[in-house]
């Protein structure tokens, strides 16, 4: 009689996921737990999102960057050194990495241009160290393409966040994506 082995199947590390390259990083989210691991999440599904929405003509230029900052400024306390150094520690390690520019960037990739956003809106303390040194001047143009979106954010925030829940995404939402999108799509009573 032959002996024939039999392997268990193994998961490997390039099948697991959304089979798409994203921002989220294993040796980031070890060392910043669960706030890195939501915020990350977010960024990727508002930005899978925004492909999946992406003829929508209703859609303003830049929602998912106004999105993503909007979950940073509601959700992440700025006046924190700990939350900022994770931040900037994320965002830095997005902008100093190497792209080719014929690929798409990875999903998640708005989230260093919320930051940017944020910081220049003086809504997010500058850092310490420049975060953004090897971006071109077309990042301010960025936020002056913001600017009109940020006036009306407290109706736009919650229509945002509800397209996005409302999107037909496949994998879902992350239940905590989805949980910050719920409460983000309710205005709050002082709107």
């Amino acid at each position: 009689m032959a002996s024939s082995t039999r392997r268990l199947p193994v998961a490997s590390p390039r099948t697991l996921g959304l089979g798409v390259p994203t921002i989220m990083d294993r040796a980031l989210a070890a060392k910043h737990g669960t706030r890195y691991v939501h915020l990350v999440a977010f960024a990727i599904d508002v930005d899978r999102a925004a492909i999946e929405l992406e003829e929508d003509p209703d859609l303003p230029f830049g929602w998912d960057v106004v999105l993503t900052e909007a979950y940073l400024l509601a959700r992440l306390a700025h006046d924190d050194a700990t939350t900022r150094d994770m931040i900037e520690e994320v965002v830095l390690e997005l902008v100093e990495a190497e792209r080719d520019p014929d690929t798409r960037p990875p999903l998640g990739s708005q989230l260093p241009f919320a930051l940017f956003d944020a910081i220049e809106r003086g809504a997010w303390p500058a850092p310490e160290e420049p975060l953004f040194r090897r971006w071109k001047s077309s990042s301010k143009k960025l936020v002056r393409d913001l600017a009109p979106l940020w006036k009306d954010a407290d109706s736009l925030v919650p229509r945002l966040a509800a397209v996005v829940l409302e999107a037909e995404l496949t994998p879902p939402l992350a239940p905590p994506v989805r949980d910050s999108l719920l409460a983000m799509s309710t205005p709050s009573p002082s709107r």
